[in-house]
């Protein structure tokens, strides 16, 4: 870093950090045609404070610089941190859309009225709010002690950070820990100085050490600054020379904190309190802190002696403390009755939330008072969208609520917050822990709900499973509503542990209770209909889908996202294509319009699956993307891998190895804590038919009949699950491994038979035709799976069996005859973009005599727009404006307005109106 003394008073002096300048250089020379967003990562005291005043000089001379510090002691106050950076653009507040000003206004409590907060309204909102103050002036963001940001500002500054890129925005943030859950974002290590930038910082100081003693100053404090300076500044003037032992321990560890300390020490007693109550109050005004000190027997001028020391520095806006650490030293260098005082004083001055948290910390044993008004802010938080904030509020009001059944109904709240802001880990272990206390069977029950809930997104779903059937048994015989709903959640979970038996046995006894409401009265037939999906007992499935769909017909479609959502996919499963687009459509409508980016994820990865087969694969393509990313960003493993795995599948078909192979290790990074079994099944099938479009046939066996093996053994009776067993019957053939093809083909022809689906009936027709050993035989095998391909809309599959049906009659020297479904099947592949197989053909259309012109075919309409311009593009033609775009796909309106500039351009149009005659068109 630039390294300059470690107090603010002194910042502007440079000294080392080339390559860190450098970098942030660069960044702000590229700032008018590009953002980017850095985290500065390193140990306390290592300066990274100082680089950002760094960036903030040079940044001042050409662009806006907005400065954000994580200020410790506000930490659980609701969007505390993105309030510095949002209220000083208030005036570009009216420039937003209505849903993304309300919530932004709701959050940080600017409205005149309550309002409803969307956490991702918020997000979107603050990105526009800055694109729309960068039109003037582009926008540099630091953000300083990220560590300590509030968690609800922290989730907006990572949404933030992955967007900047085409917003011109530069964000810069200082940590002492990683950037949680921010692929993407690139991260500088700030270690230690070089020894000769360590002398010229002592130097200015006036510290001249001997070489032997600054050699083991320099061993203990690895190069950093603020170690380096504290301990060189209280060492004896014989200490200096070496004439005297050293008084130090040459470990690092504590030593910056034990210099400070001493410094502290060295004060007067009051001015010690008075830094306490510094330390206690955070971000306050001065006239709030005068009066917290006055409460404590203080005043202002006790504060002198920290100053005259360089310990704190007086602002207008009150005073600062010259490092972070202090502010931990200062509250934990004085007695624990001096520390309560000061949280009790500044109560007294203070209101709200803040007043709630200051009393909280001046108590260790539980007091309803202070019980009540937590609770009173996590509400507040709550309706202000502040759902992480909200769930610290209700535990912390838990642990201080006297009764035990108030606290466990605290908890549960907590619960309920923390795992609608994401936070599945805390949802989980806060209800796991009342569970164990409490002696009401019904709030057992609730909490082991919220519990289960919990666990299945984490992808704990074996776990799940099993916890919510044990509470569905203890209050069978009491509550049946309860029973009903927890019998309800315990199939999904089961499910997607690939426990059929579980799954179907929950589902089944589901139904045996009745529901509380009628809203639940749907749980059992879509529960039972999507495990019975998931095996070969067809016919009952699609019983209970069509009972689910009548049930869902009336429903209002923004209360039942995931239901609808869940039901498309099983329509999916069970080849109700029609059913499954409308259904997904509603979701994504209602998504969007309510901005509820977990249903979002769950159905545009229901979608890539759906648009797979249906031949739309840049739609596809961009639906797996979005999800993808919004799982990721919701803590959600699960979808995140499914999503990862239909791109692993797309690209695998198109002949992309390496963006399959790394979708592929994403997919299992993502899952691979969780016990969500199908993961390595989708794994190695689209590793399988990676091997496969590339002509490796051992290769594909070896992926393909490790999936083949699983999906048998778990007892999976579906082929649409995961279409590999045809991809495994060619592989077998193209490697000279007949029987083993057969053994297959007799599983995929049963399959077809036992469930009356069509994909399965096709494929086996194919295979059948391939291991034909007479051409008559083959011919008619090709023409029962045309006509079955006739039923069915996988536009690859028929493609896929006209090109077998190409090379057997080459191989029959019918030359003449295999080219017409040569080229019909050249024309689907290059649809598609399948590349290797459109070579496939070409190699069977040459060897026929037929030339097809050398050239690779140009990509054409909207095959040549990237995944989130064909999704802008959909949004268009339904008829958004750029606004709604925006805030559907969690962008700016300036990256929809970039996009929509590259659409029109690729595609010749020159308007909306044009646009959506094409998409329309195709389909889409």
């Amino acid at each position: 870093m630039p390294a300059t003394l470690p107090t603010a008073s002194s910042r502007g002096a440079l000294v080392g950090r080339a390559r860190e300048r450098e970098c942030l250089e660069e960044a702000l020379n590229a700032l008018p045609t590009s953002g980017t967003a850095l985290l500065l990562r390193g140990d306390s005291g290592v300066g990274k404070t100082t680089l950002l005043d760094y960036v903030a000089r040079k940044a001042s001379e050409r662009f806006r610089v907005h400065r954000v510090s994580g200020v410790e002691t506000e930490a659980t106050l609701p969007f505390a941190a993105l309030g510095e950076l949002v209220i000083p653009l208030s005036d570009h507040l009216r420039a937003l859309p209505e849903a993304q000003r309300e919530s932004l206004e709701g959050a940080l409590a600017l409205g005149s009225r309550p309002a409803s907060v969307n956490p991702y309204a918020v997000c979107v909102g603050a990105l526009n709010l800055l694109s729309s103050a960068g039109q003037q002036t582009h926008r540099v963001v630091l953000v300083d002690d990220l560590h300590w940001v509030d968690p609800d500002s922290e989730q907006v500054f990572r949404f933030l950070a992955r967007r900047v890129a085409a917003e011109r925005i530069m964000f810069v943030a200082a940590s002492r820990e990683p950037l949680r859950t921010a692929p993407g974002i690139a991260t500088m290590e700030v270690g230690g100085l070089p020894e000769n930038d360590c002398l010229r910082i002592l130097e200015a100081r006036g510290l001249a050490l001997a070489p032997a003693v600054f050699d083991t100053l320099m061993e203990m404090s690895r190069g950093n600054p603020l170690i380096l300076l504290e301990t060189a500044s209280r060492l004896t003037l014989a200490q200096r020379c070496g004439e005297s032992a050293l008084p130090i321990s040459p470990d690092l560890g504590g030593q910056a904190e034990q210099g400070w300390a001493g410094r502290l020490r060295a004060l007067p007693a009051s001015t010690q309190q008075a830094l306490a109550v510094v330390a206690a109050a955070g971000d306050v005004t001065l006239d709030v802190l005068e009066r917290a000190l006055k409460h404590a027997g203080l005043c202002l001028r006790d504060l002198i002696p920290a100053e005259e020391a360089r310990l704190v520095l007086a602002g207008n806006r009150g005073y600062e403390f010259v490092h972070p650490i202090l502010r931990g030293v200062a509250l934990n260098g004085v007695p624990v009755s001096v520390r309560r005082d000061a949280y009790r004083g500044l109560a007294e001055e203070s209101t709200g939330g803040r007043r709630a948290w200051y009393l909280a910390a001046g108590v260790v044993t539980p007091d309803e008072t202070i019980a009540r008004e937590l609770a009173e802010a996590a509400t507040e938080a709550r309706q202000r969208g502040s759902y992480l904030a909200a769930a610290q509020a209700w535990h912390r009001s838990a642990e201080l609520t006297p009764h035990p059944d108030l606290s466990t109904t605290r908890v549960l709240q907590g619960a309920t917050d923390a795992f609608r802001g994401g936070a599945c880990d805390d949802a989980a272990r806060w209800c796991e822990a009342a569970q164990q206390t409490s002696e009401d069977p019904r709030r057992r029950a609730d909490l082991a709900l919220l519990r289960g809930r919990a666990l299945t997104w984490l992808g704990r779903v074996g776990q799940a499973h099993r916890l919510l059937t044990a509470a569905a048994d203890e209050v069978a015989a009491t509550d049946t509503g309860r029973a009903h709903l927890l019998l309800s959640e315990a199939a999904l979970p089961a499910a997607m542990h690939l426990d059929l038996a579980g799954a179907i046995r929950a589902a089944r006894r589901c139904q045996e209770f009745p529901p509380s409401d009628a809203a639940a009265a749907v749980n059992g037939p879509l529960f039972l209909s999507l495990t019975l999906a998931l095996t070969n007992d067809i016919p009952e499935a699609k019983s209970e889908m069509r009972r689910a769909l009548a049930m869902l017909a009336d429903a209002d479609p923004l209360e039942t996202v995931m239901e609808l959502g869940l039901l498309g996919q099983v329509c999916n499963f069970l080849e109700f294509y029609d059913d499954a687009a409308r259904l997904l459509h509603t979701v994504l409508d209602g998504a969007r319009r309510t901005t509820n980016p977990a249903a979002f994820a769950y159905a545009s990865g229901a979608r890539a699956e759906l648009s797979w087969w249906l031949g739309q694969w840049p739609a596809a393509y961009a639906d797996a993307l979005e999800s993808a990313a919004k799982a990721r960003a919701l803590r959600q493993p699960g979808t995140a891998a499914f999503a990862l795995l239909a791109l692993a599948r797309i690209d695998a078909a198109r002949g992309d190895r390496a963006a399959c192979a790394r979708h592929a290790a994403e997919a299992v990074e993502a899952a691979d804590f969780t016990e969500i079994r199908s993961m390595p099944i989708m794994r190695d099938a689209a590793l399988g038919l990676d091997c496969l479009s590339q002509g490796a046939c051992e290769e594909a066996v070896a992926h393909l009949d490790q999936a083949f093996l699983a999906f048998t053994r778990l007892g999976l009776g579906n082929p649409n699950l995961s279409p590999f067993a045809a991809d495994l019957v060619e592989a077998h053939v193209r490697a000279g491994n007949p029987l083993a093809a057969k053994e297959v083909l007799a599983w995929l022809e049963d399959a077809g038979k036992r469930t009356g689906l069509m994909w399965p009936s096709a494929a086996g027709a194919r295979c059948r035709a391939v291991l034909a050993e007479d051409p008559e035989e083959a011919a008619a095998g090709f023409e029962a799976a045309l006509i079955e391909h006739e039923q069915h809309p996988a536009v690859f599959e028929r493609a896929r069996t006209l090109l077998c049906q190409g090379e057997a009659l080459r191989r029959a020297r019918r030359k003449s005859r295999a080219r017409a479904p040569l080229l019909a099947a050249h024309r689907i592949f290059t649809m598609l973009g399948a590349a290797p197989w459109t070579q496939r053909c070409l190699t069977e259309l040459a060897a026929t005599g037929h030339q097809v012109p050398g050239e690779a075919p140009r990509a054409e309409g909207l095959e040549r727009l990237s995944p989130q311009e064909l999704q802008v593009a959909r949004m268009v033609a339904d008829g958004l404006n750029n606004v709604e775009v925006g805030a559907a796909l969690f962008i700016s309106t300036k990256t929809v307005e970039i996009h929509l500039t590259h659409i029109y351009r690729k595609l010749g149009l020159r308007s909306r109106t044009g646009l959506a005659r094409l998409v329309t068109a195709a389909g889409l």
